[in-house]
């Protein structure tokens, strides 16, 4: 039994219960490293989400572990017009019509997952014995990761949290900020607390709209930061929206910019208005 597994998306999040649970039962866990598609007309996160996707069928991967990001909400508002964001699920369906089967397992931690992680298991295996012992072994391993670490910085950076779980990503907007002599400081509270922040701010229904809103609410009130960069990717227009939505009650500058783009002349501003110029 083979399951591909995928990086991004926000996998530190749930990855590492998973991959030792199915190892715990027996099950090869099948990673990819493969480049981008940027042939592909989506946003970069979405361009590395389906080659890994490609790859892994072409292995002959058994099922496909997938995140649900929005733990079964459904939404017509904000984020719920981005396929990628609302259903991963239907949406590969849509690009890739022989996925392999799919097992869809929440995209955070909690005792809450166990129930899940058993479904799983018996699917896997048929072996209620196996099952228990393996959740009896990786059952530690349930607690959430705790938040990046963040550079005390004077600009805020908001953005979808599937790019701010990203090093990579945090290391593109601290080079771009550092070009104009900027230090970043990144949301530092867990993802429910975010979300507490967010329904104070603009109530959304999506955990991951709920989240991108408290990201401003917080870093607003935060006296370390003077300014706010706000990073979309290109292709999810409900974003800006939200974000625009979001800052226009709030008195502090910022500056929306896009992933991929070139940042320069925004940053240079922002800091201009940041230092009162």
């Amino acid at each position: 039994m083979r399951v591909g597994v995928l990086r991004g998306f926000l996998s530190r999040r749930y990855l590492g219960f998973w991959e030792a649970y199915l190892k715990a039962l027996g099950v090869e866990v099948v990673r990819v490293e493969v480049p981008p598609a940027r042939h592909q007309p989506y946003c970069l996160p979405v361009q590395e989400l389906l080659a890994q996707v490609e790859a892994l069928k072409a292995q002959g991967v058994d099922y496909l572990l997938l995140p649900d990001l929005q733990g079964g909400m459904e939404s017509e508002k904000g984020g719920g017009q981005c396929p990628w964001l609302l259903d991963l699920e239907a949406t590969l369906l849509r690009y890739f019509p022989g996925l392999p089967p799919v097992l869809k397992v929440p995209a955070e931690l909690s005792e809450r997952v166990l129930g899940r992680a058993g479904e799983v298991g018996h699917l896997l295996t048929q072996n209620p014995m196996l099952v228990g012992r393996a959740l009896d072994r990786v059952r530690g391993l349930l607690k959430p990761p705790p938040p990046l670490k963040t550079p005390l910085g004077s600009v805020g950076v908001v953005a979808q949290p599937y790019l701010l779980e990203e090093e990579s990503f945090r290391r593109t907007v601290e080079e771009a900020l550092a070009r104009e002599g900027l230090i970043p400081y990144f949301p530092d509270l867990p993802p429910e607390k975010l979300r507490e922040e967010g329904d104070r701010l603009l109530p959304m229904d999506l955990p991951t709209d709920r989240e991108l809103v408290g990201m401003v609410h917080y870093l607003h009130r935060l006296g370390r930061v003077k300014g706010l960069l706000l990073v979309v990717s290109y292709a999810c227009p409900p974003i800006p929206g939200i974000l625009r939505k979001a800052v226009r009650r709030l008195a502090k500058p910022h500056r929306l910019v896009t992933l991929g783009e070139d940042w320069q002349e925004a940053l240079r501003s922002l800091k201009e208005e940041m230092q009162g110029g």
